[in-house]
């Protein structure tokens, strides 16, 4: 069975070794590491065989190194099917907000159980997006706040295709279950990406936060007190 590739990027030797120790146990998961932005980025362009996720500390320290929500702008350009989980010690609304406009596909705290951490990666890992369960809700409420009824401009039938894409559904499934074309599905994609300005699969899930659509905070689990 082939291993998912994952590259730690963090300053701390003793964090990267606490994970690498979680993942290994696993035996499922091949493990690199970079403890700052030029090792990172020198790692991705001499790898002949790219990671398919990165675990991203937010606050790299080491001296000329970008932080981890540069570093991920930075990748999304490159290598936009790069999936990136952010690392924080920081319970801070602005750091999630920065976060998930950077693209990044999960945001987790560092102090997440192990069973998280992997829960995490394979969530990731599948095309949706994840947030730490212990992560509360006024700092989401914060990154994804918005002014306006978003989900009020699609019809009914582009409503019921954005939650199923915010349940992490493809289009196939899409289709089978609403009992239309997959041509149809893309259709409706496409009306939703145009109405609502989505630029990438986490915006998504954004609107879905910032218009308190219930289903998908339980989804997500995400508390509100």
């Amino acid at each position: 069975m082939k291993k998912t590739r994952i590259c730690i990027t963090d300053d701390s030797q003793m964090f990267c070794y606490g994970i690498r120790s979680i993942l290994e146990v696993k035996n499922r998961f091949e493990i690199s590491e970079a403890s700052s932005s030029n090792e990172l980025f020198t790692l991705l362009k001499s790898t002949a065989v790219l990671p398919q996720l990165i675990l991203l500390d937010v606050r790299l320290k080491k001296s000329g190194s970008l932080n981890g929500i540069q570093i991920t702008r930075e990748l999304k350009k490159t290598y936009p099917d790069l999936k990136i989980i952010i690392l924080t010690s920081y319970d801070e609304s602005e750091v999630l907000k920065e976060a998930m406009d950077s693209g990044a596909d999960g945001f987790l705290p560092k102090e997440a159980v192990a069973e998280e951490l992997v829960e995490a990666i394979d969530c990731v890992l599948s095309g949706q997006n994840y947030l730490g369960k212990t992560i509360p809700f006024h700092a989401i409420s914060y990154a994804f706040k918005t002014q306006t009824k978003k989900l009020d401009q699609l019809t009914k039938a582009e409503k019921n295709v954005f939650f199923m894409i915010c349940r992490g559904m493809l289009n196939s499934e899409i289709a089978d279950n609403l009992h239309i074309s997959i041509h149809t599905v893309e259709t409706h994609r496409s009306n939703i990406k145009n109405k609502l300005l989505i630029k990438s699969d986490i915006d998504y899930l954004k609107i879905a936060i910032e218009e308190n659509v219930e289903e998908i905070m339980q989804l997500y689990k995400i508390r509100k007190n």
